[in-house]
Formats: structure tokens, C-alpha cells, sequence
């Protein structure tokens, strides 16, 4: 399906699934921060009037993907040492997730799972590679296959087509969706990005992140949506071949491209894999 269809031909093919507005507590920070001088003060009386948010925040916050040296104890030293936008984003995050569990009743625990262990180790590799924000490897990470759920609920054969897509050795793994659902989970994916207000160069990356072709196509998208689909095809990769033991379709597909964007060659892949294999475990 092609990038310019419309969310109206989105909310017709979901018939009722509706993508989650988003909450009034995201409304009022975005309002903050729009200041020109936004108050701490405000930002944490907001972010801890919701308890498990607050809570939800902090674990993020300490998890190896940001930690410091020294562990956070309260969002105000948060806000304070890693910065207002990766805070935020740690907001979005959870907010968004909760609203698609709430929306869909529940069941997600595996995607969220494996969803978590990607957002973790494409921060990890963002780090390591310098080439893109920590917190944005990270929100790219856990949302790039948020059009999952919701073409499950809409389509009952969405996950025989995913395996179908998977097998795929050649062609993009979305034309297989496209083929038998009529859409494909990175188109639905970015209008729910665009309905939350995800920063545009994240919710064009959760569009584009099956076409691997991008990473060499200047001038189309951003450096930082390329970075995040790169990173995230290493991270998926190594996920696979450290944690799942599968062999894969996919990293054929990207590898060369890959590969081009970030400078690295096929060893390079291979050596930066093998010492994330203790990070992975």
C-alpha cells in the first residue's frame, strides 16, 4: 500500500479498530514543553500524578539503555540528567502502550516482551555506533511493529500472513501483507504514529522500515529515519540469531544496505553481534 493513501482508507479497512486517542496527561506536557522556558516543576507535578507512569518511568530510566553510573531515584533527577526529551519520550512510550493494551483488551504480553528487548538493544547499538539518539533508537524500537496488534484484531489470518511474509525470500516483507490484507502493518504502524505525535523522523522510519533500499536513497528521508531502520535490523538480527537460534529472510535482504549506511563491512556485523551476545543474555 502506498505511503500517500489517506486515514480514511486506513480507519475503512480496520472497521472499528480505532486507533487509541491520546491521553489528556500527553495533551498537558506537550503543552510544557512548547514553552519557551518550560517548568520542571510542572513536568514532574504532571509525569508523578500518575503513579504506575511515574513508577513505569523510573525503571525505564535505570534499565542499561540509560543508566548511569548512578541510579535515579526520582523523575525530578531524571528530567535533571538525562534530559526533557528522552523523559518524554519514555512518556509517549509507556502511554502508547498501555493505550493499545487497554484498547485491544489485553493478550500483548509477548509483543511487548520482544518489542522491550528490541527498544533495548537498538539503544544499545545507537550508543555504540554513535549514529543515532539513544532515546529515539529506543522509542523506534518498541513501536516499529505497533501496526501489529491492531491488524490482528481487524484480520484473523494476520499472523499466518506474517509467518507467510517471514518465509518470504525474495520482494519486501509488506507486499506480502499488502498481497493478502489489502495494507501492511508499517502503514498502519505511521498513522498511528502521526495520531500520537510521534517526532516525524520516527513515524517515517516506522513506515519505511521494510524498505532496506532507503538506507542508500539520500534526500528521500532524514539520516536520523535511516539510522533508525539500520540500527533496528542489526538489533532484530542479533536478537535472532542469539536468542531465537533461527536462521532468517530478512538480514539478506538489508545486509548490503546496511552495511553502506553505517560504514560497517559483513565482519564488522559479525564482530559487533558477538560482543553484544553477553549484552543480549
Amino acid at each position: 500500500m502506498d505511503a500517500a493513501v489517506d486515514e480514511q482508507q486506513i480507519a475503512a479497512l480496520l472497521k472499528g479498530v480505532d486507533i487509541p486517542p491520546r491521553p489528556a496527561i500527553l495533551v498537558e506536557l506537550e503543552k510544557e514543553l512548547r514553552k519557551d522556558s518550560p517548568s520542571t516543576n510542572e513536568l514532574v507535578r504532571l509525569i508523578t500524578s500518575d503513579v504506575a507512569l511515574s513508577g513505569h518511568i523510573m525503571q525505564v530510566a535505570n534499565s542499561p539503555a540509560f543508566a548511569g553510573a548512578t541510579p535515579l531515584t526520582s523523575i525530578s533527577q531524571a528530567l535533571q540528567f538525562l534530559g526533557t526529551r528522552p523523559v518524554f519520550s519514555m512518556v509517549v512510550a509507556r502511554l502508547l502502550q498501555a493505550a493499545l493494551d487497554s484498547k485491544l483488551g489485553g493478550g500483548l504480553e509477548r509483543f511487548w516482551e520482544s518489542s522491550t528487548m528490541t527498544a533495548n538493544l537498538c539503544a544499545e547499538i545507537a550508543e555504540r555506533l554513535r549514529c543515532l539518539p539513544v532515546d529515539m533508537a529506543y522509542t523506534f524500537g518498541l513501536f516499529h511493529d505497533c501496526g501489529i496488534p491492531l491488524l490482528m484484531r481487524r484480520f484473523p489470518q494476520t499472523k499466518s500472513v506474517l509467518m507467510q511474509a517471514n518465509a518470504a525470500e525474495d520482494g519486501k516483507f509488506t507486499q506480502v501483507e499488502d498481497r493478502l490484507l489489502g495494507t501492511n502493518h508499517a502503514v498502519v504502524g505511521y498513522f498511528l504514529a502521526r495520531r500520537w505525535r510521534l517526532p516525524d523522523d520516527v513515524a517515517q522510519a516506522i513506515l519505511h522500515h521494510h524498505d532496506y533500499g532507503i538506507l542508500l536513497r539520500s534526500g528521500e528521508v532524514s539520516a536520523l529515519t535511516q539510522a533508525q531502520i539500520a540500527v533496528n535490523v542489526l538489533a532484530e538480527h542479533a536478537i535472532r540469531l542469539h536468542v531465537q537460534g533461527e536462521n532468517e529472510n530478512e538480514w539478506p535482504k538489508a545486509a548490503a544496505a546496511v552495511c553502506a549506511f553505517l560504514g560497517l563491512s559483513l565482519g564488522g556485523v559479525d564482530d559487533l553481534i558477538e560482543d553484544l551476545r553477553d549484552y543480549i543474555h
